[in-house]
This record gives structure tokens, C-alpha cells and sequence, in this order.
């Protein structure tokens, strides 16, 4: 008995060896699979990251576009709403104008009566 009990911890030894290595050579592949997996997650993420910020440049590019021919609309809106404003102003100087001088030349032919009414 005591032979076998020699040999016993003598394999026990040896097991736990190659159960130590067995287990190092394991979590090593386990640690590649992941970096692996990481290496292609992280390549996707790049990817999306570039796509996000392509998206980005034609959103950017895409609200210029539209600002600026908002902006020119707006500008062409202002100009004709100008020329209105100074055609109604030009009309409404002529108007008065010509109320000054039918107001005037009203008090005029007034006075003129009253004055060939008194003499």
C-alpha cells in the first residue's frame, strides 16, 4: 500500500500540472477569441463611426443648401417688398402733393369770392 500511495501523489502532481497548463493554454485562447472579437467589434464601431460622420457632412451640407436658398428667397422677398414700399411712397408723395395744391387753390377761389363778394 504504501507503493501505491507514492505513485498516487506522484500522478496527482503531474495531473495538476497539465491541468494548470491545459488551463493556461485555455484561458490564452479564450483571451485571443476575445481580443479577436473586440479587434472586429472595435473595426465595426470605426466604421459606423466614419458612416455617422459621412451622414453627418451631407446633413451639414444638405441644411447649407437649404439655409442658403431660404436666405436668397428671403433676400428676393425684402427687394420686392422694397420696390412696393417705395412705389406706394412715391404715390402717396404725389397724393399729398396734389392735395396741397387742390387745398390751396380751393382757399384760393374762396378767398376770390369772398373778396368779389365784398367789393
Amino acid at each position: 500500500m504504501s507503493d501505491i500511495q507514492p505513485d498516487t501523489k506522484e500522478n496527482l502532481t503531474d495531473t495538476r500540472v497539465i491541468d494548470t497548463e491545459s488551463f493556461s493554454i485555455a484561458q490564452q485562447l479564450e483571451t485571443r477569441e476575445r481580443l479577436v472579437r473586440l479587434e472586429e467589434e472595435n473595426r465595426h464601431l470605426k466604421e459606423l463611426v466614419t458612416e455617422l460622420g459621412d451622414k453627418q457632412k451631407r446633413l451639414r451640407q444638405s441644411l447649407d443648401d437649404v439655409r442658403s436658398e431660404q436666405t436668397t428667397q428671403l433676400n428676393e422677398r425684402a427687394w420686392k417688398l422694397s420696390q412696393r414700399t417705395d412705389t406706394l411712397t412715391r404715390r402717396l408723395d404725389r397724393l399729398f402733393g396734389f392735395w396741397m395744391i387742390s387745398t390751396m387753390l380751393l382757399m384760393l377761389f374762396i378767398g376770390v369770392i369772398m373778396f368779389k363778394a365784398t367789393a
